[in-house]
């Protein structure tokens, strides 16, 4: 297969103006680089290989007898619909592909501004239909936030009279949680403006930063594949992304953590490709804001300090390894002097919280959810020591030792847990972002209305329908862009920055606490490889197959032997099989 434009396209397609564009800076051959981003892709290419096959056998569903506690099922699927419905959806896209002239004539200006605009209209429609309110961790977030706006810093002390506060025995929450301070001074800055009387000024930015998250992937793809076509297919598929839209109800940091990061990623492999200092700025600082917003975005500063090392020794460009450190200090930094200004506001005393050894002790434990989902343990072991972390983290390291030494000495056991974890969160099509706002209170009446439909209607039941099948096609298409990517040799730091990203996501939420609503902001990262993959399937000639086929049409103008006369033999075919 090929996946270069045909000599037809490359004349139809608009030719880039040089002239107007940023000059790409020279690609140099690195093994260092060669090998790292293979590697990367290969342990992708299993990973998702192996999430796209039983994405075509197997679903996993919220228990609707047990929806608000988030109870995963393991719902098998009729494979053979899912087969049936991916050769007809393959059929139709190679009948809309003929006409390729039609690329040619789309403004991708106007297709990028329309899938803002489509993303905001659907998400604006949707929070304003029902309003949620925020519960558990969000309304702590919220009170805190809506409280320190007025001066009020009651609820960063131990004994205070929170939300849920029986839950933490009688420390403060953000005792226990002090990184979602973050997402606190962020809430609180915008409490600042808009009042402090609801959080819909939250939700309106959340679908925002989704429209704004699109748009960069977007642009991404463009950066990285250079092909408007490529670019026109992610677009449809990045408006028929729905999940993170209903998910702007949740009051939270994730959505906005998420638009940072990928504008973030933008920069950093704008900086890759063109060697300009200055879009290193922007990058920093949108690096820290996510970080701020979710601390599990940590893992892109991980995924940007690799690639910085790599591009160091690929590029010699000691301003790299510069940069990388400096991003480690900002975001850690930045995080601890939060925690740090809130502690002073307070004046009171927050230690350093549930460590990330307590979470893998969590991650490793079975849950009432699904494998290695929410259980209670990593705060449990930090309360009942009395915050004391070296205490909890001695018994955290004791259970953990023990799960392992459990699970060497019954493999089958290991395979079931950790493949079910796998799949509890990866292969959970909703990704919990009509369960986020269902399970809660609401401003408005959701017994009619879009809320009905999609909460408990048949818009909803299409909505399950169309997400399973919408994640089984880009899970395996996903994983075909890699292959192609490695195929063609495409892979280079720019082109498997967000896969290293995808990467990390997967093998963190493998060990530590595992839900599929945290695989939400993952999704969209999948896009732009899905759509190069679907673009050079298109694109292919398959001349192997078509020598088959057109061997196979031969073979009825052969005659029979022993028969001159095919009429004749027609007729006493016909006698005989009377």
């Amino acid at each position: 297969m090929s996946n270069n434009p045909t000599n037809q396209e490359k004349n139809k397609e608009p030719k880039q103006k040089a002239q107007t564009t940023v000059k790409t800076a020279v690609a140099k051959h690195c093994l260092t680089e060669s090998i790292a981003v293979n590697i990367i892709c290969g342990l992708l290419f299993l990973v998702f290989g192996y999430i796209a096959i039983m994405s075509i056998f197997q679903t996993c569903v919220i228990d609707p007898a047990n929806y608000s506690s988030e109870v995963i099922l393991f719902q098998d699927d009729l494979f053979v619909i899912n087969i049936f419905c991916l050769v007809i959806f393959t059929a139709l896209l190679f009948k809309i592909n003929k006409h390729t002239a039609f690329f040619a004539k789309v403004n991708m200006k106007f297709m990028e501004a329309g899938l803002f605009a489509f993303s905001a209209i659907i998400g604006l429609v949707w929070i304003f239909s029902v309003q949620s309110i925020p519960a558990a961790d969000s309304y702590n977030i919220y009170e805190t936030a809506s409280q320190t706006a007025q001066g009020n810093y009651a609820f960063l002390h131990n004994g205070s009279d929170f939300y849920n506060k029986d839950f933490y025995s009688g420390f403060s929450y953000y005792n226990c949680y002090p990184f979602q301070l973050g997402f606190v001074l962020i809430s609180e800055i915008v409490y600042r403006i808009f009042g402090t009387d609801s959080t819909m000024p939250l939700q309106v930015i959340n679908v925002l930063c989704v429209a704004a998250a699109y748009l960069g992937i977007a642009k991404i793809t463009k950066q990285i594949f250079g092909r408007n076509k490529i670019e026109f297919i992610v677009i449809l598929a990045l408006a028929g992304c729905i999940q993170p839209v209903l998910f702007c109800t949740f009051v939270y940091g994730n959505i906005i953590g998420m638009c940072c990061a990928i504008w973030a990623s933008h920069f950093l492999i704008k900086y890759f490709q063109t060697d300009k200092y200055l879009v290193l700025i922007p990058c920093g600082v949108l690096l820290v804001v996510s970080a701020l917003a979710k601390y599990n975005n940590l893992i892109y500063l991980v995924a940007f300090v690799i690639m910085l090392i790599i591009h160091t020794v690929k590029a010699k460009k000691w301003q790299s390894i510069a940069f990388a450190l400096a991003l480690c200090i900002a975001v850690v930094g930045t995080s601890n002097l939060v925690i740090k200004s809130y502690a002073s506001r307070a004046n009171t005393e927050l230690k350093g919280g549930v460590s990330q050894v307590l979470y893998l002790d969590m991650g490793l434990n079975e849950s009432y959810m699904a494998p290695g989902w929410y259980n209670n343990i990593a705060l449990s072991l930090y309360t009942s020591n009395n915050c004391d972390i070296d205490a909890a983290e001695s018994q955290a390291w004791s259970d953990i030792n023990s799960r392992l030494n459990k699970m060497k000495n019954d493999s089958e056991y290991a395979i079931n847990f950790f493949g079910n974890k796998i799949l509890s969160q990866w292969n959970e099509p909703s990704y919990e972002s009509i369960w986020v706002s269902k399970v809660k209170g609401h401003n408005v009446d959701v017994q009619e209305g879009l809320g009905k439909a999609v909460y408990d209607g048949s818009t909803g039941q299409f909505l399950e329908l169309y997400f399973n099948f919408y994640m089984m096609a880009v899970f395996i298409l996903f994983t075909l862009g890699i292959y192609f990517m490695f195929l063609y040799k495409k892979t280079n730091i720019s082109t498997v920055l967000l896969p290293l990203v995808l990467l990390g996501g997967f093998g963190y939420h493998l060990l530590f606490e595992g839900k599929s609503q945290y695989i939400l902001t993952y999704i969209v990262l999948l896009l732009p490889y899905a759509s190069y993959a679907l673009c050079t399937i298109l694109e292919s000639e398959y001349t192997g197959i078509k020598k088959v086929v057109n061997r196979l049409k031969e073979i009825p103008d052969k005659q029979p032997k022993g028969f001159k006369d095919t009429k004749l033999y027609g007729k006493i075919f016909k006698r005989k099989s009377k």
